[in-house]
């Protein structure tokens, strides 16, 4: 029975990492933005303390959501919450302690991005992504933009260690139809 306690409690250890990757939030800035020490919330990342349901609650109010989804390991934590109005402020007020932000480390290096960020979000979980599809998705959903070829640079870098893998895919036109140009396309 404990196994299976470790186990759950690891999965909500994931949980809570990619929550804390959605809001662009390490571990200091995460504990200083819920008003926790970073000692109790290392804890529960490395399964030596469990995450009790008022401070899963604590969590989704902070968020603007149901804490309590974190428990669920069939729900995903949804997208929005890196908009709410607190995450907001406390970002605004803490702009400046760059240890606070998953993004200050990545926004340095392509390649700690693509590992810890991009790797992590779950956007190769279904299928291959096309360079395109892949840039959209950081604008859009992990708020970073690339310089020129920045991106497909790192992306190439992945592949070359092994990371992720590529094939040869047609083009998709603007049209949604598919163009005579064979690109790289990306997957796990």
């Amino acid at each position: 029975m404990k196994e299976k306690n470790t186990e759950y409690s690891e999965k909500i250890a994931n949980k809570l990492r990619r929550l804390m990757e959605i809001i662009d939030l390490e571990v200091p800035g995460f504990a200083e933005f819920l008003d926790k020490s970073p000692s109790h919330l290392y804890g529960i990342l490395n399964g030596s303390r469990f995450l009790s349901e008022s401070f899963a609650r604590e969590i989704g109010d902070k968020l603007g959501f149901d804490g309590m989804k974190i428990f669920n390991l069939n729900s995903n934590i949804p997208n929005y919450v890196n908009k709410s109005e607190a995450l907001i402020r406390f970002k605004n007020d803490n702009k400046k302690n760059v240890e606070y932000f998953l993004s200050a480390k990545s926004k340095r290096s392509i390649d700690s991005f693509i590992n810890e960020v991009l790797l992590n979000s779950g956007l190769f979980n279904d299928r291959y992504k096309y360079l395109k599809e892949i840039t959209n998705y950081c604008r859009e959903e992990l708020n970073r933009e690339f310089q020129q070829d920045e991106l497909s640079k790192g992306l190439r870098y992945a592949v070359s260690k092994g990371v992720l893998k590529s094939m040869k895919r047609p083009i998709v036109l603007n049209d949604g139809s598919l163009g005579s140009r064979m690109v790289d396309v990306y997957f796990r």
